[in-house]
């Protein structure tokens, strides 16, 4: 491991463990907050060391209520852990450390409880994960040292079953992954002897990969690659380059899936472990920077897909930052830190950041964040 990659590793388990510590042994189920949307549409969910947290978010400001404790056998400890939401906000998805599974939830729509779906949690090989799901709601994707293991999903019930074939791979060691808004790829980072990225082709009928020509590309920068997120439109890639303090980004090809290099790419970040997310318009990236404890943003360029500093960037966070998540929105941005959540109001014009004037909320070991937009 690189020892740099390790020492942040380090760093953010010792955090983490610190502020549990702190909070006391056999918490209560409710986490406090400043305050309680009558009637939420939105939930925060953030994983912690203790379980899955769900907070409630006022859609006017962007408060987070008293928050909700589910039990989850996930284990959490480094950076490659997540959960994602299905497009409908019915089901949550949450992979931890190697042997803990994937666990699969059903959504309370009142109250943003989760409620295990039968046969959770599913057995994942390898190490390491990311998790992605497709537009449609039908397959899920969890993305390790293996390759990708792909599930079709039971939609009344949140179960899943495994998809013939899987786990997929191209030859790469893989770390993350992303589906495109049209269900027609995945794409995953990842390594074979240089830093790659990986495209696979999906089948709508049975949700089954197949690499795509070319795959996998090499990134332009032999250095480590992360966190990678699709573009909503379509067209861009963007991929965290944590030991070359960048973003690499590439162009898409809509009917083959193949990249290309957007020119001026990498683009500089600060110093750490960067997680990427674009608000929902798509007009902004913003990327953590685990060492300096801010957050830096960025506008995208709608037809290069270059990405500029917007002013005042990069921003900073009360902590040194782990995850990132945008409301369903794009009104607010929100920041992990293993101890707290820290809140920001995003500027639609111009993409600044500025903190809520309340202080951060109070959320113990919150380290992976997901938004289920309530229909």
């Amino acid at each position: 491991m690189n020892p740099r990659h390790a020492c942040l590793i380090a760093a953010m388990c010792l955090q983490v463990l610190v502020a549990l510590t702190l909070a006391g042994c056999g918490g209560s189920s409710q986490i406090s907050s400043p305050s309680q949307p009558a009637s939420p549409s939105e939930f925060l969910y953030a994983e912690t060391l203790k379980g899955i947290t769900a907070f409630p978010v006022d859609p006017s400001s962007g408060a987070l209520g008293s928050g909700t404790l589910v039990t989850s056998g996930v284990f959490l400890g480094n950076f490659f852990t997540g959960m994602a939401t299905d497009p409908a906000s019915k089901f949550l998805f949450a992979f931890g450390l190697p042997g803990t599974g994937l666990e699969a939830f059903s959504i309370d729509a009142s109250t943003g409880g989760l409620t295990a779906a039968s046969g959770s949690p599913y057995a994942i090989p390898g190490s390491g994960a990311s998790l992605a799901i497709d537009p449609t709601g039908q397959f899920v994707y969890a993305v390790t040292t293996a390759g990708v293991t792909a599930f079709a999903l039971k939609s009344a019930t949140a179960g899943l079953s495994a998809i013939a074939g899987s786990p997929f791979s191209d030859g790469s060691v893989l770390r993350a992954a992303a589906v495109d808004p049209s269900g027609k790829f995945l794409y995953a980072s990842g390594n074979t002897t240089q830093i790659t990225l990986s495209v696979f082709a999906i089948n709508s009928s049975s949700g089954a990969l197949t690499p795509v020509v070319g795959s996998p590309f090499l990134s332009p920068i032999n250095s480590a690659a992360e966190s990678i997120v699709v573009h909503p439109s379509g067209k861009f890639l963007y991929v965290s380059l944590p030991f070359a303090d960048g973003i690499a980004a590439w162009g898409i090809n809509s009917a083959t899936g193949a990249l290309t290099i957007v020119p001026g790419s990498p683009f500089a970040t600060g110093h750490g472990l960067p997680n990427l997310v674009v608000e929902p318009s798509g007009k902004f990236l913003y990327a953590l920077n685990y060492n300096d404890g801010t957050v830096s943003g960025f506008s995208v360029d709608a037809k290069s897909g270059a990405l500029t500093a917007v002013n005042g960037s990069p921003f900073a966070v009360s902590a040194s930052p782990l995850y990132l998540a945008t409301d369903s929105s794009g009104q607010f941005l929100y920041a992990a830190n293993g101890s707290t959540i820290t809140g920001f109001d995003i500027n639609t014009s111009s993409g600044e950041l500025t903190a809520f004037s309340t202080p951060p909320f109070p959320a113990e070991g919150a380290q992976a964040l997901t938004v289920a937009k309530i229909p």
